[in-house]
């Protein structure tokens, strides 16, 4: 069949290349390419949990603003927990990141991987700004509407994003956000998802910086810094403390491997995904203690979530049959759609499927709109998915040359002067 030949066609290649979470990397090759599936499986849980935040906000009760308990303290909100999907991109990022460095040994890797790490954020997300901003532009997005349909008074923000339903339309706006503002002070107006690009980028420096300092010292010295710096993470950034865990694991990994027989294999798992579906102290979930600041992080969803991560992945890693089970052909096409998937569906869900909604509920039940609405969105997210991955794909091999030649200058440019000093 045509279409099982695209996906098992662009499976492999994914499989084959290094590819990114938030365009963090992943060595396709070998044991690891379980965890390009991984994200994929990620992505699509925050892609479920936004789509019933804002049509079923009843189904998540407390955590949509509403007195009933919903999925709120039951392991199954594991399967669309979008705020766990987000830890695990993050420990997920700091642990390629770090690895890849780790196994090539050269400093030149660390330099580079920093070096561009911003350009290869910013240059789909500033495509997702300025889509959303063009929707904005064509009165195409629906979210306010729909809203009172619904009862999501998330939906009728625009997820955060337009909170007073304020929001002017601005090309010069949207150019910011996505070049820049996402980055420096979580600007989120025109696609809410963006708020994890500060983080991700922060995030990814600390990774990067950690490496450079743990490379060369003793074993028991790199643990101690590594928790260590988790301990002072949050005096910057909570976010962080899932990016440490990463790159505490990749070392790990890099100087013992890992490897777990199916007992341990299966409680990891399985421990890590019922931790995965913690949302609120209640229910399976009373023992845990809410712990939060000031600023409003709630330290025990990061905690909790980021342990979660580390437990699936460590099963994942360590059990080379249990891993094999994310290799297929179409997990590994989702992982490779997971960055375009995350950035686009949130404009896709605000105006196409609010649009529709709105639309079936003029003549049908709310359960049958709801499920036409799901059965047209999800297919839509994976085709704009599957297209800006191409674009991300060229993106990202321009974004490697580009560094490429300026690292070979920089170099050249340090000889000359060092030899004109000598």
């Amino acid at each position: 069949m045509p279409c099982q030949g695209i996906v098992d066609s662009f499976g492999r290649a994914s499989a084959r290349r290094m590819t990114h979470l938030h365009s963090g990397t992943v060595q396709g090759s070998g044991r690891l390419s379980q965890l390009e599936g991984l994200r994929g499986l990620a992505a699509m849980m925050v892609v479920a949990w936004h789509f019933v935040w804002a049509f079923a906000p009843r189904q998540l009760g407390s955590v949509a603003g509403l007195p009933t308990s919903g999925l709120v303290g039951s392991p199954v909100a594991a399967s669309i927990n979008g705020p766990s999907a987000v830890a695990l991109f993050f420990v997920l990022s700091g642990f390629v990141l770090p690895l890849g460095i780790f196994r090539s040994g050269r400093i030149r890797t660390a330099v580079q991987a920093a070096a561009k790490r911003w350009l290869r954020l910013a240059g789909l997300s500033l495509v997702a700004a300025l889509c959303s901003y063009a929707l904005f532009r064509q009165c195409l997005c629906h979210y306010r509407e729909t809203a009172s349909l619904t009862g999501s008074e998330w939906l009728g923000s625009y997820g955060g994003g337009d909170p007073g339903g304020a929001l002017v339309p601005s090309l010069m706006g949207a150019l910011q956000e996505g070049l820049f503002g996402a980055f420096v002070h979580n600007s989120d107006a025109y696609d809410p998802v963006l708020w994890t690009m500060r983080h991700e980028l922060l995030g990814s420096f600390v990774s990067i910086a950690s490496v450079l300092v743990i490379w060369r010292i003793p074993q028991p010295m790199c643990g101690c810094i590594l928790a260590l710096c988790a301990v002072l993470a949050p005096v910057v950034d909570p976010w962080l403390i899932p990016f440490l865990v990463g790159t505490g694991l990749a070392f790990l990994v890099w100087r013992h491997g890992a490897k777990l027989g199916w007992g341990m294999t299966v409680v990891s798992i399985a421990a890590g995904f019922f931790l995965f579906g913690y949302l609120e102290p209640t229910g399976a979930y009373a023992a845990i203690p809410v712990v939060q600041d000031s600023a409003g992080y709630r330290y025990d969803r990061i905690l909790v979530h980021t342990l979660s991560a580390l437990l699936i992945m460590l099963g994942l890693i360590g059990n080379e049959k249990a891993s094999r089970a994310l290799r297929i052909g179409p997990l590994l096409l989702l992982g490779r759609l997971s960055f375009p998937i995350y950035l686009f569906h949130f404009p896709l869900l605000c105006s196409l499927a609010c649009g529709l909604f709105f639309t079936f509920q003029q003549s049908a039940p709310y359960g049958v709109s709801l499920t036409l609405v799901a059965l047209i969105y999800l297919p839509v997210v994976l085709i704009i998915g599957f297209l800006f991955a191409r674009i991300d794909e060229a993106w990202a091999v321009w974004v490697n040359r580009f560094t490429d030649v300026l690292l070979t200058l920089g170099k050249q440019s340090l000889a000359r002067i060092s030899g004109r000093m000598a």
